[in-house]
């Protein structure tokens, strides 16, 4: 039996050829998405670990038994650092020069090893160093004291303890400050109140004999508090860790298992002696969820494609009928029972899978690696997926012509789906799931728990799923009725003998007509939705980062940054936090006059009026604010309303009440998070607070904000300002709206979409030569040119392809709107309207014609070299 196989697979070997090659297009749409996402996955894990500041923190109870957690800590496997810190609060610090007394309100101290500062990436040294003896101090203190390296500072420890005098041997700048200070035992006391804006370092002896001393003579505030060491002076004692970024692999939910993992065991080690608050395992879950919307796009975006390139494999199939008819009939005629014919079908199929597989699995690597680059670890995985689609392909599509061959039919009449108008149906209820999803919101939900998981029911899929099946169907109940409505009653002209032999010809033509609308509607809906996400991209990352380009950490450079050639414009606000009742909000001091010459608003940002309106309403009451609409349901306000925020005044470290009036509610800002906040008058806000400035510049970029963004870093270097981009957070930000780059999938999948259309193409002619045969050679033995017996293959081809360009531009954008309402979720904001690229239509339209037009010079060919004799003589 196998030799049988193989004598007839190389009896016909461009047949067989056409077979494997579009087997093996099909398996590389599959394969390159599965090596593609793996890879977008493993990616992700590395961005979300590489986010976290302090991977693990544990508290313990003194500074002896920091140290022996941290080098217990620190031997253990995929543990890259492990170093014993501590924090503690200040009451004030002065500096005595030729200006006077410069004082400073209270912040925070950060002591660590000084050999240990470069394990983390929370402190970032601008000048000098940290030694022995003396400290380094954060820019905005350094600025405020107006010190420098050498000078000396004077910390109060608390207030009535002798200052202690230290020497400043460096400027830094410390970053994630919410995290180094985060409470680590509620014992020791609430969260502060926001995050300190005055910090200073120092060695982790240097506090051990200098400070902490005099911190220790604080009286317990309870006596719960005075059993928990360190909780009467506010001391927090320590051991910071950073994970190796080598022991969490692939995926951010099996990285996010390896951690916990990691910790889990780390803890059993040291039973009692200390429990971590794990960063780390915080961000790989928001991370894991965020991928569980990966496999949503690619059971969405990809498998359809798959699917009807599957739909090829049974047109090249049909090549070969009259052959496989003969072979057929004979076969049974010796005795070849059905099941036995099964045996052939499947052992045809596997060898047919095993060569496609593996070629597909060549083409999913080579493309992949063209778009990625980089170890692609996971290719294994992907070849057992390969050659089962193929195997499931090349099976499907030799049973069903063979059923062809045979002649067989289930039953006279129309087939049953199309008694129960079952195509009809499906579409009906993909509009009612639409309309639902429109009108209800439904999305798709990710878990919040330990264990992401996302809330993929399967309502969320009926909609584009119905719609591909009623669609498909609809055209193959129309087909006969179609080109029967073109076609003329009666066929006088050379146009109308096309069209008639086009009807007569409706199931083939359809069937070319459904693959290839199919293609390009997958290839449409694939642009539309890529275009709409990348316009989604850039808004959230504008609104995420604020600007083109932001300026962060310094403050005064408004004017240096503005000559920085390539700013368009640029306008300051100021970063701060206010109470609203119990509630800590983040606060933004704008310019009204001058915001948007630095970004853009948009009016969706506001509810109640305009983005010029708002503005406007600033501009025309100093104390006017804008509220969040969160906190306008939750406190009952209203425009006009008095609204007493306590701020914090830097000049004197207290919180003291400052009037506003209500002005408007907001939703959404440049640089805002995405939970409550509000908007005030920069001028009203800096005289309430008695900030040293605006510590937040945004610039709007002339031309790319890359190398903008460069040169504004190399302009501030020495101020020690923290320059980003949008096109760096635009990377970021994809990977937080849908957690894969679309435009490699995109990329990807429109290739394999282009190539299998034109194959589509030149499969129908070749199928439709050897259905026609006969007929054509007729024609040319009765003397009709080659041209003209050839129109009446490019004809249909013709009709194929218009037809095809009309439903696949319907249906790819009906499909993209189910998509974008199906993720809607995803997008932040919601887009207003679809993105339609144009260039991306136009090439697809291009390359389709190119392939009709290489169809149509293989046909003419085809018909020219057409053996007259021995067609004429088969039966």
């Amino acid at each position: 039996m196998t030799v049988y196989v193989f004598r007839s697979l190389l009896r016909s070997p461009l047949q067989t050829l056409t077979r494997v090659l579009v087997l093996a297009a099909s398996a590389a749409l599959l394969g390159a998405m599965l090596l593609f996402i793996g890879h977008s996955l493993r990616t992700m894990t590395g961005g979300a670990v590489r986010s976290v500041p302090l991977d693990w923190q544990g508290p313990v109870a003194s500074e002896r038994a920091a140290e022996h957690v941290a080098r217990r800590v620190g031997a253990e496997p995929g543990i890259r650092a492990a170093v014993p810190t501590a924090t503690a609060p200040f009451a004030a610090a002065e500096t005595r020069g030729a200006a006077g007394v410069i004082q400073a309100g209270n912040g925070q101290i950060l002591a660590l090893p000084a050999n240990a500062l470069g394990a983390f990436g929370t402190v970032r040294l601008l000048h000098g160093s940290l030694v022995p003896g003396a400290i380094v101090l954060d820019q905005q203190l350094a600025a405020t004291l107006q010190a420098q390296v050498g000078d000396t500072v004077s910390i109060s420890p608390r207030r009535g303890a002798r200052p202690v005098a230290l020497r400043v041997s460096g400027i830094a700048i410390v970053g994630a400050s919410d995290i180094v200070f985060q409470p680590l035992n509620p014992l020791l006391g609430p969260a502060p109140a926001q995050p300190p804006s005055n910090i200073i370092v120092m060695p982790l002896g240097t506090f051990a004999s200098r400070v902490a001393p005099a911190l220790a003579t604080v009286a317990p505030s309870s006596p719960a508090a005075a059993a928990v060491p360190g909780a009467q002076s506010g001391v927090s004692w320590q051991v910071d860790v950073q994970v190796d970024p080598q022991a969490l692999t692939g995926s951010p939910r099996h990285a996010f298992d390896q951690a916990n993992q990691l910790r889990n065991r780390v803890e059993r080690r040291l039973p009692g002696q200390v429990q971590f608050v794990d960063n780390l395992s915080d961000s790989l879950s928001t991370s894991a969820g965020d991928a569980l919307y990966a496999e949503a796009l690619f059971v969405m975006l990809a498998v359809p494609g798959a699917l009807i390139g599957l739909g090829l494999v049974y047109l090249a199939a049909l090549g070969a009928v009259e052959r496989d008819r003969r072979a057929l009939f004979l076969l049974h005629a010796r005795g070849a029972s059905r099941r036995r014919l099964l045996g052939l079908a499947a052992l045809e199929s596997a060898l047919l899978a095993a060569v496609a597989g593996a070629l597909g699995v060549v083409i999913a690597l080579a493309a992949t690696r063209a778009l990625v680059g980089g170890a692609l670890t996971n290719w294994i995985l992907v070849v057992p997926a390969c050659i089962g689609l193929a195997f499931l392909g090349a099976f499907a599509a030799r049973v069903a012509a063979g059923a062809v061959a045979l002649g067989e039919r289930s039953r006279p009449g129309a087939p049953l789906w199309q008694r129960l108008w079952l195509d009809l149906i499906a579409l009906a209820v993909s509009g009612l799931v639409y309309w639902l999803t429109a009108r209800t919101g439904f999305s798709a939900v990710i878990n919040p728990d330990s264990n992401p998981t996302l809330s993929l029911s399967i309502y969320m899929f009926l909609a584009p799923a119905f719609l591909w099946i009623g669609s498909t169907l609809l055209l193959v109940r129309l087909r006969a009725r179609l080109f029967a409505w073109l076609a003329p009653s009666r066929a006088t002209s050379e146009s109308g003998y096309l069209l008639a032999s086009a009807a007569r010809r409706a199931p083939a033509v359809n069937r070319g007509l459904v693959l290839v609308a199919l293609l390009l509607a997958f290839a449409v809906d694939l642009e539309i939705f890529t275009a709409t996400y990348d316009q989604q991209s850039r808004v959230d990352a504008q609104l995420t980062i604020g600007a083109d380009v932001v300026i962060s950490g310094a403050t005064g450079l408004q004017h240096k940054v503005a000559q920085v050639p390539g700013v368009s414009g640029t306008t300051a606000l100021d970063h701060t936090y206010a109470y609203v009742g119990p509630d800590l909000q983040d606060t933004f001091g704008i310019n009204a006059s001058t915001f948007t010459r630095g970004t853009s608003l948009r009016d969706s940002y506001f509810v109640g009026g305009t983005a010029h309106e708002m503005l406007a309403r600033l501009r025309a009451n100093a104390d006017a604010i804008l509220v969040s609409k969160e906190t306008v349901t939750d406190y009952s306000l209203r425009r006009g309303d008095l609204l007493k925020l306590r701020t914090l005044d830097h000049r004197t470290g207290t919180f003291h009440v400052v009037p506003f009036h209500v002005a408007g509610i907001v939703q959404e800002f440049p640089s805002a998070p995405r939970d409550s906040f509000m908007v005030a008058n920069l001028a009203y806000l800096l005289h309430a607070t008695h900030d040293p400035g605006p510590n937040v510049m945004f610039a709007a970029a002339a031309g790319s904000p890359a190398p903008l963004a460069h040169r504004i870093a190399a302009a501030t270097a020495r101020d020690g300002a923290i320059v980003k981009n949008i096109s760096e957070q635009t990377t970021q930000t994809v990977s937080s709206i849908t957690t894969v780059d679309l435009r490699g999938i995109s990329k990807i999948e429109s290739a394999f979409a282009l190539v299998l259309a034109a194959a589509a193409m030149a499969l129908y002619v070749s199928v439709a030569l050897v259905e026609r045969r006969q007929e054509l050679a007729t024609m040319a033995a009765l003397g009709k040119s080659v041209g003209r017996v050839a129109a009446f293959i490019w004809s249909e081809l013709a009709l194929i392809l218009a037809a095809s360009v009309v439903l696949a531009a319907l249906l790819g954008w009906l499909l993209a709107t189910m998509l974008v309402a199906m993720l809607q979720h995803a997008f932040d904001p919601p887009p207003d309207h679809l993105a339609l690229p144009w260039g991306s239509f136009a090439a697809l339209l291009g390359v389709t014609l190119g392939g009709a037009v290489v169809a149509t010079l293989i046909a003419v060919l085809a018909v020219k070299r057409l053996p007259l004799g021995a067609v004429l003589r088969e039966e």
